[in-house]
C-alpha cells in the first residue's frame, strides 16, 4: 500500500496552496493508495479527515509536523494536538510516549550543508550534534523536495543507527505530491491501523514512479 506519508495543505498550512480536495484527486490521478495530512504544528479533526475519505472512496490519515526547539521538525502520528509554542524535543518525546504516538525525524539533513558534502561521515558528524536521534522512532529517508544527496545521507544514517526508513513528498503544492512515499505490507483502513503498522516497522520509504 504506497502512502504520501508528508503532505501540506492550504487548509491548515499557512505555506501550502494545495486545496485538500485537489491533493486527494492528485493522489488518485498518481496511483497511490492513500495520502496523509501533516500540517505545521497543526491537527485535522477526525471527522473532516473521514468526510473526504469517503467522499473521495479514499484512504485519508492525518498527523502533525512539529517544529522543534533544537532545529528541525519531526512527523508525528497518533498525537493530534494542536502546537501553539516551538516545544524541545523531550517534551516532544514525553507528549508522544504518554499518547502512544510515533515520532519520524523528518527531513533530517535539511539546513544543513551536506549537499556542498560528499563526505558522508563529515555531514554526520554535523547532523549527530542535534539530540534528536535518540528520540524518534524513525527517520524519513525520501523526502520528495530535498536534493538527492539528502535523502542517500538520511538513507545511511538510518540503516547505521537502525531506524526504519519512511518516505513523503513533503508536497506544498499539486506537482510536488506523491514524489516519495511509504510502502506499507498491509492495508490500512483507519488511523489506528496507521499506527500499529508504524510501530509494527511494516513499511519502507520509496521514490514513487510519477509515471505510473
Amino acid at each position: 500500500m504506497k502512502i504520501d506519508l508528508h503532505v501540506h495543505t492550504s487548509r491548515l498550512s499557512p505555506d501550502s496552496t494545495m486545496d485538500p480536495e485537489a491533493a486527494i484527486q492528485a493522489a488518485i490521478a498518481l496511483g497511490l493508495d492513500g495520502i496523509c495530512f501533516t500540517e505545521h504544528d497543526r491537527a485535522w479533526d477526525l471527522a473532516d479527515v473521514i468526510q473526504l475519505g469517503t467522499k473521495f472512496n479514499f484512504p485519508v490519515f492525518r498527523g502533525v509536523e512539529v517544529m522543534i526547539k533544537e532545529g528541525g521538525e519531526i512527523l508525528v502520528f497518533g498525537m493530534n494536538i494542536n502546537f501553539t509554542t516551538v516545544i524541545d524535543i523531550h517534551t516532544l518525546r514525553k507528549l508522544s510516549q504518554d499518547a502512544g504516538a510515533f515520532m519520524i525525524a523528518a527531513h533530517p539533513f535539511r539546513g544543513f550543508p551536506c549537499q556542498t558534502i560528499t563526505d558522508f561521515e563529515k555531514a554526520e558528524d554535523l547532523i549527530m550534534k542535534r539530540p534528536v536521534f535518540d528520540k524518534v522512532d524513525c527517520l524519513e529517508g525520501y523526502n520528495g523536495r530535498n536534493m538527492a544527496g539528502n535523502n542517500d545521507f538520511a538513507c545511511q544514517l538510518a540503516s547505521k543507527l537502525g531506524f526504519p526508513i519512511s518516505g513523503g513528498s513533503d508536497a506544498h503544492a499539486v506537482p510536488e505530491l506523491g514524489k516519495c512515499v511509504t510502502i506499507f505490507q498491509n492495508y490500512i483502513r483507519n488511523e489506528e491501523d496507521l499506527l500499529r503498522e508504524l510501530k509494527g516497522g511494516r513499511f519502507t520509504g520509496a521514490n514513487h514512479n510519477r509515471a505510473k
